[in-house]
C-alpha cells in the first residue's frame, strides 16, 4: 500500500504461495501431504505451467526410462525378459519412472496369484499423488496406504478413500486386497513423503509461469501494462469498502486476463470523477528478461542440468556444434543425475521381486550410446573414442572384443622361433607337454614352460571384407582357443558355410572366396637354448614330430581347404 497526496494507491500483485504443513490425521488414520494432498497439486501445476521445468523432467525421465528395460545375457535366456514383461508391462515400467522424476517417489501396486497369495501375479503403476501413507504405528511403520482418484472430492462416494496394505502387510487384510509398495529416498527432515530433487526451484518455475502469462496478458490487451483506477472522494473510505470495490472492479475489467493488472486510487473529495488510465508499456519484454533468464538458470541448476541442449533449449557454450556439446553433457548427466535415479527404481522392483523369490538381472537400456566414465564403458563391453575433443562410447562387437585378446608381435620376454603355415590334416591338435608359465596372459594348452605357440592371420593385405580388414590391420597373434571361440560369435555376418552367421573362424577364415589363412608361430622365451633333441630346434616331419613326443589327431577333410576352393564343394555360398 502507498499514500501520496492524502490518497490511497492499492497495487494487485503476484500471488504468494506457501507450502502446506503434513499433519497426521489419527481420526482418519492417515497422513496429507498439505491440505488435501495440495503439496503434490503444486508440483504438478508447476510441470505444466513452466516451460523449462516441464523440458527437463520429461528429457530426465526419456533418459531413465531409455529403450526400456533389457536383461543382461539375454542372449543365452531369451525368456526372461518375457516373463518378467508379464509380470510388469513396459507401459507401466515407465509411468513409475515418470512419477519418480516428477514427484521424488514412486508407488507401485502388488497382485497376488489367487490360487497361492504367496506367489506374485503382476505389479502396476498407480499414481503416488494419489496415495497417501497411514500413520505410523508404535513402532514407526507404515502399515497401509489410502487412496483416492482426487482428494479435494475425498467426500464424494466416488473418490472415497480406500485403505490397501502397505507391501508385506497383506495377511493382515486377509490377502483379500492388492498391496501398494510406496519408494522414497531417504531425505533429512522428511518422515512421510519425499520432496523431488529438484524442489528448489520449483519458485523460479512458477516464476516462469508468471511471466509466460504476463506476456501472454500483455499482449491480448494491447500492449497495455495494465490501468490506473483514480476513484474520487474515496480516500475516507474503510478497508473493507475499498476491499469490495477493487474485487468488485476487477471481475467488470475483463476477468482473469486482466486480473492483477490495476492499481486503484483512492483521492480525496476534490479530485475529478472516476478515470481509468492505461498505461502503455511496448517494452514490458526488456524488463523481465533479466528476470525470466535468471528463473530458467534457477530451474536447470536445481535439476543439475549441465546443458540446455539437453533438455532441447537453446545454448552457446563455445563448442563446435549443439552435437558436440550434447554428446559430451550427456556422458555426464547419465553418470550423475540418471544412474542414480535409474538404481533407485530397479532397487524397488528387485525388492519386490526378492520377497517373492524371483531374480531378474535388469537394466535399462541407454537411450543413446552415451554412457558413464571410461572405465564403466570398458567394463560394460564398450569402448572410448575421442573425436573434437568429445568423448563418444561406441558400441563394441565381438569381433572388437576377440581382438583385443590379440598379443603384438614383437611379444615381450619372447622370440619367434618358426613360423610355418598351419597343416590342418596333421597339426590342428598339436599339444605340448605343459608345465606352466609365469606370464600373465592368458595360456594356451599347446604352451610349453619355455615357449609359447600362437597364429597369426596371413594372407591379401589388401582385402575388401571388412572381418579380414579388421584381423590384418591389427596385426596380432592369438591362441588357438580364442579362435575356436569365434564359432559362437557374429563376427563375419552372412559368410559362414550356406550363407550363415555364425561359423568355425578356425576352418572357413574369412568365408566366401576368402585368401587369407593361419600361420602357426612359435615363440622361445628369451635366454633359452633350444635342445637339439626338441621338435622345436628344426621344421620336421609330421612321423618326426609324433616320434619325438608330439601327439598329433587327424581333422575333418574341410580343415585344409581354401575358403576360396570351398564353393566347389558346397560348403559355401559366395554372397553377392
Amino acid at each position: 500500500m502507498l499514500k501520496y497526496d492524502n490518497s490511497d494507491i492499492r497495487f494487485v500483485g503476484f500471488n504468494k504461495y506457501t507450502k502446506q504443513p503434513i499433519r497426521e490425521n489419527t481420526s482418519r488414520n492417515w497422513v496429507m501431504n498439505g491440505r488435501n494432498n495440495e503439496n503434490y497439486k503444486y508440483i504438478i501445476d508447476r510441470y505444466n505451467g513452466s516451460t523449462t521445468n516441464k523440458a527437463v523432467n520429461n528429457a530426465y525421465a526419456d533418459l531413465a526410462y531409455g529403450r526400456g528395460l533389457s536383461i543382461h545375457d539375454e542372449e543365452e535366456d531369451g525368456l526372461l525378459l518375457q516373463a518378467f514383461s508379464e509380470l510388469m508391462t513396459f507401459k507401466e515400467v515407465k509411468a513409475v519412472v515418470i512419477d519418480y522424476q516428477i514427484l521424488g517417489e514412486l508407488s507401485i501396486v502388488i497382485h497376488r496369484q489367487k490360487s497361492d497369495r504367496k506367489k506374485l501375479a503382476k505389479l502396476e503403476h498407480i499414481s503416488k499423488s494419489n496415495v497417501i501413507p497411514s500413520v505410523e504405528d508404535d513402532d514407526g511403520v507404515v502399515r497401509s496406504y489410502w487412496y483416492s482418484a482426487d482428494w479435494t472430492k475425498q467426500y464424494q462416494a466416488k473418490f472415497k478413500p480406500v485403505e490397501y496394505p502397505a507391501f508385506g502387510f497383506a495377511e493382515d487384510f486377509g490377502f483379500e486386497k492388492p498391496e501398494i509398495y510406496v519408494g522414497m529416498p531417504y531425505q533429512i527432515g522428511q518422515e512421510y513423503f519425499a520432496n523431488p530433487d529438484y524442489d528448489a526451484c520449483l519458485q523460479y518455475a512458477g516464476i516462469e509461469e508468471e511471466l509466460s502469462n504476463y506476456y501472454f496478458s500483455h499482449i491480448v490487451n494491447g500492449l497495455s501494462f495494465g490501468s490506473i483506477v483514480n476513484i474520487p472522494n474515496s480516500a475516507h473510505w474503510s478497508d473493507s469498502e475499498k476491499d469490495k470495490y477493487i474485487a468488485d472492479t476487477q471481475g467488470k475489467l475483463g476477468g482473469s486476463s486482466n486480473a492483477n493488472k490495476q492499481a486503484f486510487n483512492f483521492k480525496r473529495q476534490d479530485s475529478e470523477d472516476t478515470t481509468i488510465v492505461n498505461v502503455e508499456n511496448n517494452t514490458a519484454h526488456k524488463q523481465w528478461e533479466f528476470l525470466g533468464a535468471e528463473a530458467s538458470n534457477k530451474i536447470l541448476s536445481g535439476h543439475k542440468c549441465m546443458s540446455p541442449a539437453l533438455v532441447g533449449l537453446g545454448s552457446s557454450s563455445g563448442f563446435a556444434s549443439v552435437a558436440d556439446e550434447m554428446d559430451m553433457m550427456e556422458k555426464q548427466l547419465m553418470k550423475r543425475v540418471i544412474a542414480p535415479k535409474q538404481d533407485f527404481i530397479l532397487d524397488s522392483i528387485f525388492e519386490i521381486l526378492k520377497y517373492f523369490g524371483l531374480s531378474y538381472d535388469l537394466y535399462f537400456r541407454p537411450l543413446t550410446e552415451i554412457e558413464g566414465e571410461d572405465e564403466e564403458a570398458i567394463k560394460s563391453g564398450n569402448e572410448i573414442e575421442t573425436t573434437n575433443e568429445v568423448s563418444l562410447v561406441k558400441k563394441k562387437t565381438d569381433l572388437d572384443n576377440f581382438l583385443e585378446l590379440g598379443e603384438d608381435e614383437d611379444l615381450e620376454s619372447y622370440n619367434i622361433l618358426d613360423e610355418i603355415e598351419v597343416d590342418y590334416n596333421e597339426e590342428d591338435s598339436l599339444q605340448f607337454v605343459s608345465t606352466g608359465t609365469a606370464r600373465p596372459n592368458a595360456k594356451s594348452s599347446q604352451d610349453g614352460e619355455d615357449f609359447i605357440v600362437r597364429y597369426r592371420y596371413v594372407g591379401n593385405k589388401t582385402p575388401e571384407r571388412s572381418f579380414c580388414k579388421a584381423m590384418m590391420s591389427a596385426n596380432k597373434v592369438y591362441r588357438k582357443e580364442d579362435i575356436i571361440q569365434l564359432e559362437n560369435k557374429v563376427v563375419n555376418e552372412g559368410w559362414g558355410p550356406n550363407g550363415v552367421n555364425t561359423y568355425s573362424i578356425w576352418l572357413y577364415k574369412g568365408g566366401g572366396n576368402c585368401h587369407h589363412k593361419f600361420n602357426r608361430v612359435i615363440y622361445l622365451k628369451k635366454g633359452k637354448n633350444v635342445d637339439p633333441n626338441s621338435p622345436l630346434a628344426q621344421i620336421i616331419s609330421t612321423s618326426e614330430a609324433r616320434r619325438r613326443g608330439f601327439r598329433l589327431e587327424t581333422n575333418d577333410t574341410l580343415v585344409s581347404i581354401e575358403p576360396r576352393n570351398m564353393t566347389n564343394e558346397g560348403f559355401l555360398k559366395p554372397r553377392k
